[in-house]
């Protein structure tokens, strides 16, 4: 691009002058570096279109190989340049797309939405950096960019655009004042700044009733590779700030009395019910769940969980018709996905739910498309990792449920995600390291009796029977317990065949007949 042949153009109340580098302000004017206002111009060439990286490196770069990170700087100055501007334009990132100018009449905040159907409300500030050093400017920049468009993924949040900060001033308030100004309920803040060859990024979920911080932590990584850590410390935030949200609503919602409750009251406390996992609490959350849908019938979330507490039984090896029980859940999945065509969720309810029926082809592609729709949804590259597990692919179900684990390490889901490490690796004949995963599934849900006969299976392949022996008493006492049922005598066992059968839908029957061998050196009765 030849800044020279450009003729002068206005943003709102700014005069551009490409061939002088100038823009001229009310108040004053200064010069744009060459690349900065290249770039300026070719986005306000497009009319508000999107404008690919790729078309940006051939008209700004000659079509020169660049980095990533020449591209962001260059959008953080134009963005810095905005600021500074009162808002004259803005300029938008479109996810794996590219980038549009946008004025301010095109990016104001969403209508509120309906009391009775809040979520809450977050918003991604701008992280703070050492002045003066460009590259923790433009990561600073980039990771509360990427921030924003994973949390805005999420059926369960209401994400603010950065755009509505440059016309807030909200730099160096506090959380509170932050959150009447801009209309949300919680603030994510955070720094980033260097400590020799290490980069060190600190990160507070701040709610603004109260000023108190719902979540935080610190991530220290090398400088080497900083794309890599971008993808990784986003994905790691945005795993953790949902649930962090989540649980601080549904406490929250206890508070409220029972006769004010509306449809956001009776779905974090349904879901609430459903993370804890005993039958009681399935029960009360379906019981809640109805009553929210009653409310609002379309609602993908809500729909989605139904669709879960309707497996409960079947997962459990506890359902008296597992047939009916899992061709509810497919009607009320089938719902979900209908009300909802680009909910990453209902797609990975649905994809569950294919795979109790046996249609495991359908079930990961339903996993696939959940993570083309949210790549930053753990419980879709778990349930990947489950599925490749059961299907005989070891090292691709080890990936995706690792991926899943880092996401979030704390999710509700994560015993699911180490059974399917354990699955994997039993499979592959590795049962040492199989019972260590094995362990660290039953650590995180030591309610679920079935991980404690996989556990049992694992031992016993690997030859430690003591270890195999004792795992099988836990699992056959809890298993009782949920069943309320008492011994009934040495034969006897609360796990059939056939509710391992339908808990490990291996494709490779050998499989399924060496963990079965397993479970009876460990002392089973199951056959």
């Amino acid at each position: 691009m030849q800044l020279a042949h450009q003729a002068a153009f206005s943003l709102g109340a700014l005069e551009v002058r490409p061939p002088t580098r100038e823009v001229v302000t009310p108040t004053g004017r200064e010069v744009l570096q060459p690349r900065v206002m290249q770039v300026l111009v070719a986005l306000a060439n497009a009319g508000g279109a999107v404008v690919s990286r790729d078309d940006l490196i051939a008209s700004c770069w000659n079509g020169r190989v660049v980095g990533e990170d020449a591209i962001t700087l260059v959008m953080m100055k134009l963005r810095k340049l905005a600021t500074r501007s009162g808002g004259a334009f803005a300029v938008e990132t479109i996810p794996r797309v590219g980038y549009r100018l946008a004025m301010p009449s095109e990016t104001r905040a969403p209508e509120p939405k309906p009391a009775a159907k809040a979520r809450p409300r977050i918003v991604v500030l701008e992280f703070t950096h050492p002045p003066g050093d460009e590259d923790q400017a433009w990561f600073a920049e980039a990771l509360a960019d990427e921030l924003t468009a994973g949390l805005s993924k999420s059926p369960l949040l209401a994400v603010t655009p950065r755009q509505a900060l440059l016309h807030s001033e909200v730099a160096g308030h506090p959380a509170g004042a932050i959150c009447a100004r801009l209309g949300v309920d919680y603030v994510i803040d955070g720094k980033v700044r260097s400590l020799g060859g290490t980069v060190r990024v600190s990160v507070d979920l701040i709610q603004g009733v109260d000023e108190t911080s719902a979540w935080s932590a610190r991530y220290d990584r090398p400088m080497s590779d900083l794309f890599s850590m971008l993808d990784e410390i986003t994905s790691s935030i945005i795993g953790a700030v949902e649930p962090a949200v989540l649980e601080r609503e549904e406490v929250q919602a206890l508070r409220m009395p029972q006769v004010s409750l509306e449809f956001w009251r009776l779905f974090v406390r349904g879901r609430r019910h459903f993370w804890r996992s005993t039958s009681e609490d399935v029960r009360q959350a379906e019981a809640l769940l109805e009553q929210a849908l009653a409310l609002e019938p379309d609602d993908v979330s809500a729909l989605s969980i139904l669709a879960h507490c309707k497996l409960f039984d079947v997962w459990v090896g506890a359902s008296d018709d597992p047939r009916s029980a899992i061709g509810e859940a497919y009607r009320i999945a089938l719902r979900a996905v209908a009300a909802g065509g680009s909910d990453a969720f209902a797609h990975y309810t649905l994809g569950v739910v294919l795979s109790m029926m046996g249609r495991l082809a359908e079930a990961k592609a339903e996993q696939r498309r959940a993570l083309e729709l949210n790549p930053y949804l753990a419980a879709a590259s778990g349930e990947l990792g489950r599925l490749l597990a059961f299907d005989g692919q070891p090292d691709e179900a080890i990936a995706h449920s690792e991926r899943a684990i880092a996401a979030s390490p704390n999710d509700p889901h994560s015993w699911l995600w180490f059974r399917s490490k354990a699955v994997a690796r039993f499979a592959a004949g590795d049962y040492e390291q199989a019972a260590r995963d094995a362990a660290d599934a039953c650590a995180r849900g030591p309610e679920r009796f079935p991980l404690q006969y996989l556990l049992a299976a694992c031992y016993a392949a690997a030859d430690q029977m003591d270890l195999a022996r004792r795992a099988l008493e836990d699992g056959e006492r809890l298993a009782r317990a949920r069943a309320g049922a008492k011994p009934r005598g040495a034969n006897t066992t609360p796990y059939s065949l056939a509710a391992l059968r339908t808990g490990h839908p291996f494709s490779n029957s050998e499989n399924l007949d060496r963990l079965v061998k397993a479970l009876q050196k460990s002392g089973w009765q199951g056959v």
